[in-house]
């Protein structure tokens, strides 16, 4: 068979090899579209993965400099909250039955103690919250009375004009 092209030239073969070396051309764009698409997907999951390990390893590096700080302010509270938490967990975990054969009332005797800490430790904090509370309302009252008294006496250093409502300057 022989093909006449437009430019006038004259061809011979079977007509299969032109348009079967388009198709190959065509898979082999497609084939490359489909890898650059894939790359591109795994360096955006990559980049994205990256952001947030490293987001979730500041807050936790933040979350533990927070509980030191905490723990270093105020220990009794930290000792209270730990031991209210194991005596939750072992409150909430059920005895085996191999605790139950080697502890038998012993292990009752521990649980019941644990518990009676916890709630101790738990009455302790809240008794020293309360106690500081009270002290800071205590020195917010006298803070908040002398104010109240040296505005209304006009002694006080405030540099202000008793009974004008203006707080000295212009």
């Amino acid at each position: 068979m022989t093909i006449t092209t437009t430019d006038g030239e004259s061809k011979t073969g079977t007509g299969s090899t032109g348009s079967s070396s388009g198709a190959g051309g065509r898979a082999r764009g497609a084939a490359g579209s489909a890898r650059d698409k894939a790359g591109s997907a795994y360096s955006s999951t990559k980049e994205r993965t990256s952001a947030a390990y490293g987001s979730a390893r500041e807050r936790a590096s933040s979350a533990l400099s927070s509980s030191r700080e905490t723990i270093e302010t105020n220990p009794v509270i930290a000792i209270a909250g730990g031991l209210a938490l194991g005596a939750v967990l072992a409150a909430v975990l059920p005895r085996t039955r191999r605790e139950q054969e080697l502890l038998g009332d012993v292990g009752h005797r521990v649980t019941d103690a644990a518990k009676e800490a916890a709630n101790s430790a738990v009455e302790a904090g809240r008794s020293q919250v309360d106690e500081l509370k009270n002290s800071a309302l205590q020195k917010v009252g006298s803070a908040v009375v002398e104010a109240v008294s040296s505005a209304t006496t006009g002694g006080g250093s405030g540099g202000g004009n008793a009974g004008t409502g203006t707080t000295g300057g212009m």
